[in-house]
C-alpha cells in the first residue's frame, strides 16, 4: 500500500508542479535565480502539504482508532513549513552566482525536487499516521 500511495503522490505532485512551472515561466528565455527561489516557496509548501494531507485523509478510514482530521491538517501544515524552510535556503545557496536558468534547467531542478519532497513527506506521513496520540 505504501509504495502505491507514494508513487501516486509523486505522479500527481510532479504533474501539478510541471503545470504551475509552465504557467509561471513559459515564454521566459531565462529565469532569474531570484524568481526561481521565490517560486520554490509555494512549490515546496504545497507539494509537502498535499503530499501529506491527501494520502493521510484517504487512508484514515483504514485505521482504528481513526486519527483526527485536525491532527492530519496540523501535521501537514507543519511538514509544509519545514519543507519550505529547508528547500528554499538550500536552493538559494546552490544556485548562488548563476545568471539564470533556461526552461530545461528549471524543469531539471523543480521536477526531481518536487518528486523528492513528495516521496519523503508522503512516506513519513503514512508511516506515522497510526501513531497519533489520542486523549
Amino acid at each position: 500500500m505504501l509504495a502505491r500511495e507514494v508513487a501516486v503522490s509523486i505522479a500527481i505532485n510532479s504533474a501539478l508542479n510541471l503545470g504551475f512551472t509552465w504557467l509561471a515561466f513559459h515564454g521566459v528565455d531565462r529565469v532569474s535565480v531570484d524568481a526561481l527561489v521565490i517560486d520554490l516557496i509555494p512549490t515546496a509548501f504545497m507539494i509537502a502539504l498535499m503530499g501529506s494531507v491527501v494520502p493521510s485523509l484517504i487512508n484514515r478510514r483504514r485505521l482504528s482508532p481513526l486519527p483526527s482530521v485536525r491532527f492530519i491538517l496540523l501535521r501537514g501544515v507543519g511538514l509544509a513549513l519545514l519543507a519550505a524552510a529547508v528547500t528554499v535556503p538550500l536552493a538559494a545557496l546552490l544556485l548562488r552566482g548563476m545568471a539564470g536558468l533556461d526552461w530545461a534547467q528549471v524543469l531539471y531542478l523543480k521536477l526531481p525536487l518536487g518528486a523528492g519532497i513528495a516521496l519523503a513527506v508522503t512516506t513519513w506521513s503514512l508511516r506515522g499516521l497510526g501513531k497519533e496520540i489520542h486523549a
